[in-house]
């Protein structure tokens, strides 16, 4: 169905009664407590306990909304980098070179972690072989990969273990920064290296990273 001149998405999503706004502020409140948690002490340190004390919700509450610990855990993970990569799509629409495409994204999530180190601490605690962190981003790095060898910009043998490396390749440089801080931002030098890994020349890649990072959109957030 056309939207109506001067509506937007927004506009038609079904107005919640107070009930349900409070319910989604409460399950929103948990998922902000478990992803604060993980950022501390990682997965292992999630209990029911700790996650309803710094939520300030009663312990039955929780139930209301999860099953389990690990059901929340596992929501966390994916609603954090799926909101994320939903952000990542957005600022991307409609660019063409498919290595600003991925230079841009990429710079964007090291800058991310360098900005908000308790996100920055959340991905690299969560690490590569949680599966929310593979769904969310996994298929969106090897979707711009695999964009850039159709258009001829990127030599990559295997588009899927290049996105692989793309992914454990950002945690590494997260972690780096976030542990030692001995430079300044290295979030132009990790995209030109991995611009590199792809099949850019080295010049260009240089130029590539130095071009204006479009704004990342905000998130379409739900009732806070």
């Amino acid at each position: 169905m056309a939207k109506s001149p001067g509506t937007t998405a927004a506009d038609e999503r079904p107005v919640m009664g107070r009930r349900e706004r409070n319910a989604l502020r409460t399950r929103n409140a948990l998922l902000r407590a478990a992803r604060e948690q993980m950022a501390q002490g990682g997965p292992e340190s999630v209990t029911i306990l700790a996650i309803t004390e710094r939520a300030d919700i009663g312990q039955g509450t929780f139930y209301n909304y999860f099953k389990s610990r690990d059901d929340l855990i596992d929501e966390a993970i994916l609603d954090t980098v799926e909101r994320l990569g939903q952000r990542l799509d957005a600022m991307s629409h409609g660019l063409e070179d498919a290595a600003e495409v991925y230079s841009f994204s990429l710079r964007h999530l090291m800058r991310t972690a360098l900005s908000d180190p308790v996100w920055g601490w959340f991905m690299v605690r969560v690490g590569i072989a949680q599966q929310g962190l593979l769904q969310a981003l996994g298929p969106r790095a090897a979707r711009d990969l695999q964009y850039g060898v159709d258009t001829g910009r990127f030599t990559v043998p295997d588009v899927r273990l290049a996105a692989a490396m793309t992914l454990a390749s950002v945690l590494g440089a997260m972690r780096e920064y976030l542990e030692h801080r001995t430079v300044g931002d290295p979030t132009d030098h990790y995209a030109e290296y991995l611009l590199r890994m792809v099949g850019i020349p080295p010049i260009e890649a240089h130029e590539i990273v130095q071009r204006p990072l479009p704004p990342l959109p905000d998130a379409v957030d739900d009732e806070d």
